[in-house]
This record gives C-alpha cells, structure tokens and sequence, in this order.
C-alpha cells in the first residue's frame, strides 16, 4: 500500500499546505467540470438532435401536402386520359397547388443542400409531367405519377434521416415517427393507387386478370400497412398513456373508412359487381379516406410528435441547469469546507511552531494545548511526551557526563598500547607474506620446466610412435621388393630357357641353310650339263644358293645374339639371387629395426606418464603455495588495517574525551526544572 501512495507523499512532503488544499481544490473543480461537461454535453447533444428532429418534422407537413396534390393529380389525369374531361379543370388547378406546394418547398429547402440533386431529380420530374402528361397513354401517366410520389416519399425518409428524425432513441417518439413519416405514407400511397386502378377498372364496367391480381395485390398491402401501423400507434399508447384518445380516434377513423373501401374491391374481385358503387363514387370514397389520413398526420401525429420533441427539450434544458446549480452549490460547500479546514490545520501548526521553537531554545518546561480534535493532536501529545522524555534524558546524561569522560581517558591509554602491538604484528606478517611469495615464485618456475619436460616428452613419444610407423612401412616396402625381385629372377631365369630354345631353332634353320646351298649348287651343276634349256634353271638355283647363304649369314648373326643374350641372362640371374638375398637380410634388419622402436615407444610412454604426474603435483604445490601467499598477504594486510583501526580508535577516543567535556557545557544550558 505504501508503495502505491509513495509518489503521493513524496509529492505532498514537498509542498506547502495553501498549495496542497489549492492543489486538491483544483482536482476536485476539474472532475466536476469534467462530469459537468461530459452531462451537459449530452444533454446539448439531446437539445440539439430533437431540434433537428422538429425541423425535419416541420418539413414533413409541407412535403405531405405535396405528396397528397400529386396523388390527386395523378388520379385526375387517369381519369382524364380515361376519357372523363369533366376533369380537366380541376386537374389545371391541381397542377397550379403542386407549382406552389414545390416552390414552398423549394423556399425550405433552401439552406439544405445534404438532399439537393435528390430534389432536383423530383422537380424533373414534375416538369416532365407536366409537359408531356396529357399526350402519355393512361398508363404511362399514372406510371410516371407513381415514380414522382415514390421519389417524394423516398425524398421524406432521407429527410428524416438526414435531421436524425428516424435515428431517434426513445421508444414512444420512435413509433409516432415511423407512424406519420413511413407507415401512414406507404398506406395512403397504396390507397391513391388503388383508387386509380379501381376507379379505371368500374368505368370500363370491366377487369382483366392482371388487373384483378393488381388490385388483391394492393388490397393485401393495405391491410399489412394498416396493421403495422396499428401495431405502432398501440407501442405510443403504452409508452404514453396521455395520447391514447386522440390516437385511437385517428385509428378508428382510418380503419372505417379502409372497411369500406376494402368491401368495394372484394365485391369487384370476387363477385365481379362493377355496377354497386360508380368510378366518381368509389374516387370520392378513397379520396376522402386518403384526406382524412393526411389530416391525421398533420392533425394529429406529426403534432403529438412535436409535443414529445419539445419535452424532451424542455426536460434537457431543465436538467441541465438543475445539474449546474447542484454543482455550483457543491462547489461552493466544498470551498467553504476546505477553507475552515485549512484554518484549523494552520492554527494548530503554529502553535506546534511556537512549542519547536521554545524546545529549540532549551526551555523543556513547554506543554503544548490545541484546541483541535483531528489528528494533529496526536503531534501535540507526542510533543509533550517528547519534552518530558528530554527532561529526563537531560537530567540522566548530566550524572552519567563525569563517568564518560573518565572511561573515555582509560580508553586513549589501552588504545595507544593497542596501537604498538598492532604495529609488530603487522611487520611480522609483511616479511612473512614476502618469504613466501618468494617460495611461490621458485615453485611456479619449476612447474613452468616441468610444463615444458611435459611438451618434449608427449613429442618424444609421437615421434617414436612417427618412427615405428614408418619402420612397419619400410618392412612392407622392402618385403614388396623382395618379392618382386624374386619374381623378377624367376622371369630372368625363364627368359634364359628360352633363349636356349632358340639356339636350337637357330641351329635347325643353319642346316636347313647349308642343305639348301648344297640343293642350289647341285641344281647348277645339272643345269649346266642341260645346256641352253636349263640355263633358267641354273638362275634360279643360282638365286636359291644366294638367298641360302644370306639365311646362314643371318643365322650365324642370330646365334651370335643369343649367345650374348644368354650370357646377360645368367648375369642377371646371379645378380637377382644375390638381390633377393641382400632384401631378406634387410627385412630382418628393418623387423629387428620395428622392434627396437617399438620398445623405444614403450619407454616413452612411461616418461610420459612419469613426467605428467611430476608436473601435475607441480601444479598443485603451486596452486597450494599461491593459496598461502595470498592468504599471508591478507593476513599482513589485516594486520595493517587491523593498526590503522587502532590508530583511529585512539584518535577517536581522544576525541570522546574531548565530546565529553563539550556534552557536559552543552547539557548544562538546558532548562529541566
């Protein structure tokens, strides 16, 4: 809770109390005026809106007065197109009243330019009719009649709109609104048209079955409209009891004539009778229905509308000076109370301010009385209670005065002896926190070699590791050689056998050579002894020995090279035995070589491991030999401060012996009897 408030105190403890009531005077006048401008407001805005609401009332009567002159003319001009010009003054003197009810019209709508393409469509309108009406066939006259009375009633509804007549909050001006400016409208509309459909239909004593359906449609509206508005005026009775004969006369009213009317037509649609009631009658009997529904509305509805609207203006602006009044006489209650209460607080500070000021003198004999019963009078009790404790607190610090100052000069002796001590020990603990932050310093380097032997001895160990791998990899290698070499030696040897064979195949072609030589030579001596018939013979035997001596000469070489390669051939594989036997001596060599490393590895492992655990309680004894050191120097700083406190004690208690002297003057000013 105080945490809430807090802002507000701290706000308050800072202002005076005129600027504090002013202050809160403010606030309490703004919420009023707040509240009494959001009710005014209001009830401006319900002024406002129910004003707009009678002028869209006012333009109701003459609209309606329109609407009736044009229902009329559009049921005079029917009749004449029908064929009836008994008619046709009367209907130059309905379109005089409608010239007039537009310019009056035209004269209050003036101002209004929300509505004003909408009325310049409906004058148009008229101005269409009006020129062009009389040469229309019967039908498109009254279409274009019902068009403009249709524009003239949507024109009211926006009206009605537009002024906030239709938005209107309460219920009983609500339903009287849609009374005479929709529903009583629409009915008498859908009389107007059936007064021309079926005054039409009983003068041609005939009826088509469009007509027939035109007409139950028309009769079927009325009733609903009748009854809508029956519904209305009842929820405007109940809302308003006090209008229930002059509504309910208007009803009455309504519903004889609309008894009348629908009999006519039932006769006419079921019974086919075109001869009980003439076209003028039936015209006569819904023109007078038709006016007596527009005399109630101006009459009647539209007027008990105006009253609602004005009470309700009247109770807002009643209201709103009564709400004024209220607060203007709160206000001023509010005021008065607030300066009596402002007087009553100020009294009773100055007198809380005279009583300060006579303690403040040394006069604790003040006894302060306030006529006020709020709760400043705890303030002035507890300000009694307060100087009757100092009178006694006085009195006991005069006789306690003497010992404080003989305990303050037994305190500056201990203290100074203190204060010596103090100083040894603090040098004591200086050259102890030196020795062993030198111990630290020596501990920590060794750590660092150890760190460092760590390093070689985990490089060591990879590289012996580096070096057995690449031994097993040269034993691979050099046993790959070795059997290659062997098979090389095993080609070699091959490749001699066979070089063998082809001495042999040399040796054979030599003496194929020499026969064919020995053939040759035989051939020419036959040839010879044929004389000229075997001297072709003797060529060819001649070339024969030639080409045996070049095939001997080649043989003779052939044999010389394999000769030469066959020498090479057991030189090679000599060469490959001593080979293969110098690789087996080296794979024994490079196992035994594998073996050596890997025993080499082994011990470097154990170094490792060895060195590891030496650099491991290196580091602990450092970290140890760090804790030491720092504990030492805490202790020396300890001690250090330990003398400074000393000091500062026996400078303080100096100074209590001094206060003491100064307490025991000061006290003896004080007035306690």
């Amino acid at each position: 809770m105080k945490l809430i408030f807090s802002p507000a105190e701290l706000l308050m403890n800072r202002l005076s109390y005129p600027v504090k009531f002013g202050l809160i005077g403010l606030l309490v006048f703004l919420a009023f005026a707040s509240l009494m401008l959001t009710i005014a407001g209001q009830l401006n805005r319900t002024i406002e809106r129910s004003e707009n609401e009678l002028v869209a009332s006012d333009l109701a009567r003459p609209l309606s007065r329109l609407v009736e002159l044009s229902q009329q003319h559009r049921g005079v001009s029917s009749m004449l197109l029908g064929g009836n010009t008994t008619v046709a003054e009367r209907r130059s003197t309905l379109q005089a009243s409608v010239d007039a009810a537009m310019a009056e019209m035209n004269s209050s709508l003036a101002e209004d330019k929300r509505n004003l393409r909408q009325w310049q469509d409906i004058a148009r309108r008229w101005d269409e009719i009006k020129r062009d009406g009389l040469s229309w066939p019967q039908a498109q006259s009254f279409q274009a009649h019902t068009a403009l009375i249709g524009s003239l009633l949507d024109f009211q509804i926006q009206l009605s709109d537009a002024y906030g007549l239709t938005f209107d909050p309460e219920p009983q001006t609500y339903y009287l609104m849609t009374t005479a400016v929709s529903r009583l409208p629409f009915l008498i509309e859908r009389l107007g048209r059936l007064r021309g459909s079926a005054s039409a239909v009983l003068a041609r004593g005939e009826m088509s079955d469009q007509q027939r359906t035109a007409l139950i449609v028309l009769t079927e509206q009325i009733k609903s409209a009748t009854e809508d508005m029956q519904r209305s005026i009842e929820k405007v009775v109940a809302q308003r009891p006090e209008l229930q004969p002059q509504l309910n006369h208007a009803m009455a009213a309504m519903l004889e004539r609309g008894e009348a009317i629908d009999q006519v037509v039932q006769n006419m649609v079921v019974r086919e009778d075109f001869t009980s009631t003439t076209s003028a009658q039936f015209f006569a009997m819904t023109t007078e229905a038709i006016t007596i529904g527009y005399t109630q509305m101006r009459d009647v509805l539209l007027p008990s509308l105006d009253q609602l609207l004005q009470q309700r203006i009247e109770d807002a602006r009643r209201m709103l000076f009564g709400n004024l009044a209220v607060l203007v006489v709160v206000l001023a209650v509010l005021g008065y109370l607030s300066m009596g209460a402002y007087l009553s607080v100020m009294t009773s500070i100055r007198s809380l301010r005279k009583g300060s000021e006579r303690l403040a003198a040394g006069d604790l004999t003040v006894c302060i009385q306030l006529a006020a019963r709020d709760e400043l009078r705890y303030v002035a009790g507890s300000f009694n209670d307060m100087a009757e404790a100092m009178r006694r607190l006085i009195g006991s610090i005069k006789d306690n005065s003497d010992h404080v100052a003989d305990s303050a000069r037994s305190l500056v002796t201990a203290s100074g002896q203190i204060h010596v001590a103090s100083q040894c020990q603090s040098d004591a603990a200086s050259n102890m926190a030196a020795a062993v932050e030198q111990m630290t310093v020596g501990i920590e380097s060794i750590a660092r070699n150890a760190g460092e032997a760590d390093s070689l001895a985990h490089r060591s160990g990879e590289l012996s590791r580096q070096g057995g791998e690449i031994v097993a990899a040269v034993i691979d290698e050099i046993s790959q050689i070795a059997v290659s070499v062997s098979d090389s030696a095993r080609t070699v040897a091959e490749l001699g056998e066979r070089s063998g064979q082809i001495t042999a195949i040399v040796g054979v072609i030599g003496d194929i050579a020499a026969q064919t030589n020995l053939l040759a030579l035989n051939a020419a001596i036959e040839a010879a002894r044929a004389g000229d018939q075997g001297r072709g013979f003797a060529v060819v035997a001649d070339e024969v020995r030639k080409l045996a001596e070049r095939t001997a000469n080649s043989t003779q070489e052939i044999a010389q090279m394999v000769a030469a390669i066959q020498q090479g051939t057991e030189g090679a594989v000599q060469g490959m035995e001593q080979g293969v036997a110098k690789v087996n001596e080296g794979v024994a060599r490079a196992q035994r070589a594998g073996e050596a490393m890997h025993g080499i590895r082994e011990a470097a492992d154990q170094v490792l491991a060895t060195v590891a655990e030496i650099s491991h309680a290196l580091r602990e004894q450092s970290t140890a030999s760090a804790e030491i050191a720092q504990q030492v120097t805490t202790i020396a700083r300890m001690a250090e401060e330990n003398g400074v406190a000393v000091g500062s004690n026996h400078h303080t208690a100096s100074r209590l012996s001094d206060l003491a002297g100064t307490l025991l003057d000061n006290v003896s000013r004080f007035k306690a009897n």
